[in-house]
C-alpha cells in the first residue's frame, strides 16, 4: 500500500535526516570558500545558488514521491535512451571542437555540460540514475543472468554509456557504472563465480585499454603510484623500465604537476588534526592552494575545518543512508523496487568511495563529486531524485510484515497420506473423526 508523500517511514526519515545534515555541511563549506584564483570572494554567492538548487531538488523529490517509483518504472527505457541522446551533442562537439553556439562550451578541455539558458546540465549525471532505473526494470523477472552467456547482455549494453562518457572525458562517472552493475546483478541472483570471471576478463583487458587512453588520463592514474618517493626515485633512475607508467620528467615535476591537488588535499586533511581549525579558518580555507575544494575536494576542506571528528560525522551520515537503503531493499516484496533500492544505494556508496578515495590518495583523481555536499547543480538534482526513488520504495512496503497468505496449505500437504491404487502423487487428507 502506498503511503502519502509526506509519510516517509522510519528508514525514509533516517535517509532524509542524513541528507539534510550533509547538505548543511556542504553549504557551510561553500559559504567560506573563495573560488576565484585572482581576488574576489564569491563564497556567499555560491552558497546562495546552492540553497536555490536544494529547494529545486526538494521539489523534484516531492514530485517523485507523489507519483511513486512504480509510475516511473514504465518509462525506464525511454528515460535511459533519452539521456543517451543528450550525450550525442557532447560527442559531436568533442570530435569537431565546436561549441555549437555556446551549447557545448568545454570546461578545462572536457565536454560534459549542455549550457541551457540559466542552467547548465551535465547529462552523465542524469544518466547514472536513468541507468539504475532501466537496469532494475530489465532484471526484475529475468533468469538468463543466472548463466554466463546471459550476463553478457547487461555487460555489453553497459559498454555503450561507458564509452560515450569516457570520450567527454568523464572518468569518474564511467567508473561508477561498473560497481552499480555488479551490485545489482548480484542482488538479482547472479552466481558469484560468473561475476568473478567477468571481473577477471576485465582485468586482463585493462592493459589494452591502458594503451588507448590519453596521456593526461594515464598521468591521473599513475599519480597514485607516484605518491611513493621510492617509486618516483626508481622512475628517475631507470626511466626506460617505467616508461609505460611515467616519464622521468613527470616523476621530477610530480608535486608541482599531476600530484599538486593530491599533495595539498592530504596536507589539508592532515593539518585538521582531531577537531580541525574551525569553521572558515585555516590556510586551505582562506587561500587557493587547493583548487576545487568547494567541489571535488570538499572532503579535504571538511577535514581541514572540523578534523577527524567532523570527517567521521560525515562518513556516519553516508553510512546511515547505505544501511537504510539496504533495509528498504530487504523489506520490499516488489522485485523492481528491491533492485531499484539496491541500485540507488550502490550508486551513492560508490560515489562516496570514489570521491573520498581520490581525496586521500587511494584512487585516481576523477572529478567525482561528494553527494549532497559538493557544489554543483546536476549532481545535486540527480542525487536528490535517486534518494526520492529510494524513499518511494519504502513507502510502498507493507505496513505489517507477516507470514505469506495461505502458508498453512504447505503444512496440510505434509500430513497427507497416500491413497492406495492411485500412486504416490495422488494425495488426500486424513479422515476426520467425528464425535471424539
Amino acid at each position: 500500500m502506498k503511503r502519502p508523500a509526506h509519510e516517509l517511514t522510519q528508514p525514509g526519515w533516517a535517509v532524509f535526516a542524513s541528507v539534510a545534515a550533509l547538505v548543511i555541511v556542504g553549504i557551510a563549506c561553500i559559504y567560506v570558500t573563495d573560488t576565484h584564483y585572482v581576488g574576489g570572494h564569491d563564497g556567499p554567492a555560491n552558497a546562495a545558488k546552492q540553497c536555490l538548487r536544494v529547494l529545486v531538488s526538494v521539489l523534484i523529490g516531492y514530485v517523485i514521491l507523489r507519483f511513486g517509483y512504480q509510475a516511473i518504472a514504465h518509462w525506464s527505457y525511454l528515460l535511459f535512451f533519452a539521456t543517451l541522446v543528450l550525450l550525442i551533442p557532447l560527442l559531436l562537439a568533442k570530435l569537431t571542437h565546436s561549441s555549437f553556439g555556446g551549447l557545448t562550451a568545454p570546461r578545462n578541455g572536457a565536454y560534459r555540460w549542455l549550457h541551457f539558458p540559466g542552467f547548465p546540465l551535465q547529462p552523465s549525471e542524469v544518466l547514472k540514475v536513468a541507468y539504475v532505473i532501466a537496469l532494475a526494470w530489465y532484471l526484475r523477472y529475468r533468469q538468463n543472468y543466472r548463466t554466463f552467456t546471459g550476463l553478457m547482455i547487461p555487460f555489453v549494453t553497459s559498454l555503450l554509456p561507458v564509452g560515450m562518457i569516457l570520450l567527454q572525458p568523464d572518468l569518474g562517472t564511467a567508473l561508477l557504472i561498473l560497481p552499480i552493475l555488479l551490485t545489482m546483478i548480484f542482488a538479482a541472483g547472479a552466481r558469484a563465480r560468473h561475476l568473478v570471471v567477468m571481473i577477471l576478463i576485465g582485468v586482463c583487458l585493462a592493459p589494452l585499454a591502458w594503451d588507448q587512453i590519453k596521456g593526461y588520463q594515464r598521468a591521473r592514474v599513475t599519480a597514485v603510484l607516484l605518491q611513493s618517493p621510492g617509486f618516483r626515485r626508481a622512475v628517475i633512475e631507470h626511466p626506460e623500465r617505467y616508461r609505460q607508467f611515467a616519464s622521468k620528467r613527470q616523476a621530477i615535476e610530480w608535486e608541482a604537476g599531476a600530484g599538486y591537488q593530491l599533495v595539498h588535499s592530504k596536507n589539508a586533511i592532515g593539518s585538521g588534526g582531531l577537531f580541525g581549525n574551525g569553521w572558515g579558518r585555516g590556510v586551505y580555507t582562506n587561500s587557493t592552494l587547493l583548487p576545487d575544494r568547494h567541489n571535488d575536494f570538499v572532503f579535504a576542506l571538511i577535514g581541514h575545518q572540523w578534523g577527524f571528528a567532523g570527517s567521521v560525522v560525515v562518513l556516519l551520515a553516508f553510512s546511515v543512508i547505505v544501511v537504510a537503503g539496504l533495509r528498504i531493499a530487504s523489506a520490499t516484496p516488489d522485485p523492481f523496487g528491491r533492485l531499484l533500492a539496491v541500485g540507488v544505494t550502490a550508486m551513492i556508496a560508490a560515489q562516496v568511495i570514489i570521491n573520498i578515495g581520490m581525496t586521500v590518495g587511494l584512487l585516481p583523481v576523477t572529478g567525482m563529486t561528494l553527494p549532497f555536499v559538493s557544489y554543483g547543480g546536476s549532481s545535486l538534482l540527480t542525487n536528490f531524485a535517486a534518494i526520492a526513488l529510494l524513499i518511494s520504495v519504502s513507502q510502498h512496503r507493507p505496513y505489517l510484515l507477516a507470514n505469506k497468505p495461505f502458508e498453512y496449505a504447505r503444512r496440510r500437504k505434509t500430513h497427507a497420506v497416500e491413497t492406495p491404487g492411485f500412486g504416490a502423487d495422488k494425495l488426500k487428507e486424513p479422515p476426520v473423526l467425528k464425535g471424539v
